[in-house]
């Protein structure tokens, strides 16, 4: 072999070096939080590519834009003003890679605004597909905020963030106000179960299939949302193939913001 069969080979090698480095790596995710990733939306400089490298990135048509994340980095987050008519979203219509998933996890920041917000209305955080859906959904499956802004997960049934003991609506909806939570769901074919995590604490669990006068179905269509009428702030999206055990989520609720 001669050198210049030699420098070739080297050459190729490292084109394919290259690509498998660059399949996932993000800093700010810990190596153990990357397997089964599909989709990772930090909004570094208003950015809306996917970052996992799975090239499912957003678009925005509406004046949806950058805001400050959770440490006061500009440009890092996505801010949705939503009132007095809903307008701002950002969304994508290429969802194949969230088609047929025995499991489901998303992890999310999210950081709700403005109190004069309807308590009674349906703000989403993340859903696929549009229009209410029983149970407590928004589309086909949704992460939103309902019923005093609290957090809400619906796939074929709905699991629900605490309700803080004697506070009434307007307190619970100002209490959440104003502040940032991580929030993750995730949920798992056999048996039909959803979690939901608030902080890095598990806050519900429900298993079966909601009895809602039908049988609630979930089918593989519709465009993905995130923050279509939601006032607020949304940042590092995760979503995952695969179920987050307890610890995971209590490590994503851990790391700092992913802000190049």
């Amino acid at each position: 072999m001669n050198y210049q069969d030699l420098i070739l080979i080297a050459f190729v090698f490292s084109l394919f070096s290259c690509s498998d480095d660059e399949s996932f790596s993000v800093e700010c995710i810990p190596d153990n939080l990357q397997n089964d990733v599909i989709a990772l939306y930090p909004f570094s400089n208003g950015s809306l590519a996917d970052a996992s490298g799975n090239g499912n990135d957003l678009d925005n048509n509406t004046t949806a834009k950058p805001g400050f994340d959770r440490q006061g980095n500009a440009q890092c987050a996505f801010e949705f003003d939503n009132l007095p008519i809903s307008s701002e979203f950002l969304s994508t219509e290429n969802t194949s890679f969230l088609d047929g998933l025995n499991e489901l996890s998303i992890s999310l920041w999210y950081q709700p605004q403005d109190s004069s917000r309807a308590i009674g209305a349906f703000e989403v955080l993340i859903s696929r597909d549009e229009g209410p859906h029983c149970p407590d959904t928004y589309g086909q499956w949704s992460i939103g905020l309902y019923d005093c802004r609290k957090a809400v997960f619906g796939y074929k049934n709905s699991v629900w963030d605490e309700h803080t003991p004697g506070n009434s609506c307007e307190m619970e909806s100002d209490a959440l106000t104003g502040h940032w939570h991580h929030l993750a769901v995730t949920y798992n074919h056999s048996g039909n179960t959803l979690k939901l995590y608030r902080n890095g604490v598990l806050k519900s669990t429900k298993t079966g299939i909601a009895d809602c006068g039908m049988v609630p179905t979930v089918e593989d269509i519709g465009d993905l949302f995130l923050g279509r009428d939601y006032t607020g702030r949304m940042d590092d999206v995760l979503i995952y193939e695969r179920e987050l055990t307890a610890a995971e989520v209590s490590q994503l609720s851990e790391l700092e913001p992913c802000c190049d």
